[in-house]
């Protein structure tokens, strides 16, 4: 049995990508259009990093109970669970402060919005890198007996 997140989190990344450039043609343009644009991305990446903490959680549960994964790989699990909280932290955070640029109409709060957007995507970066490596290295959410499968299919 195959135990991965949904692919709805990979838009945990791509999101962040999309509103960064949404808020630079803001800056570029001054179209509110833009800047609304890229609070509605935001709010969708938040939606996506929390549908994907949640089902993380029942992941890493069954790798850890159900799964040969050795303690380093489990302590890296429980970092990356760890850290996507604080990957929907931050995503709230810059959804709170994206929402105060537009109603307050304030070029502080715009500017301090695009810098929430670069440390969002960083987190996200980094968060799918380290799930990566679960995977990769740690063959987290992987299903021993299909490798094994695969392996004796190869060698006939």
């Amino acid at each position: 049995m195959n135990i991965l997140h949904p692919p709805f989190v990979h838009f945990v990344v791509a999101l962040p990508i999309i509103a960064l450039f949404s808020q630079f043609t803001y800056f570029i343009t001054k179209d509110k259009a833009y800047s609304k644009a890229a609070l509605r991305i935001i709010g969708f990446a938040m939606l996506a990093s929390f549908l994907a903490v949640v089902s993380g959680i029942d992941d890493a549960q069954k790798i850890i109970t159900d799964q040969n994964i050795l303690q380093e790989g489990i302590n890296s699990l429980n970092k990356h669970k760890i850290f996507g909280f604080i990957v929907v932290g931050i995503l709230v955070v810059t959804s709170i402060v994206k929402w105060f640029a537009i109603s307050k109409n304030s070029v502080l709060y715009e500017n301090i919005s695009l810098v929430l957007i670069i440390i969002v995507l960083i987190a996200s970066l980094y968060q799918g890198r380290s799930g990566g490596t679960l995977v990769y290295k740690y063959a987290a959410g992987i299903d021993k007996s299909i490798v094994v499968q695969k392996i004796e299919e190869q060698k006939k």
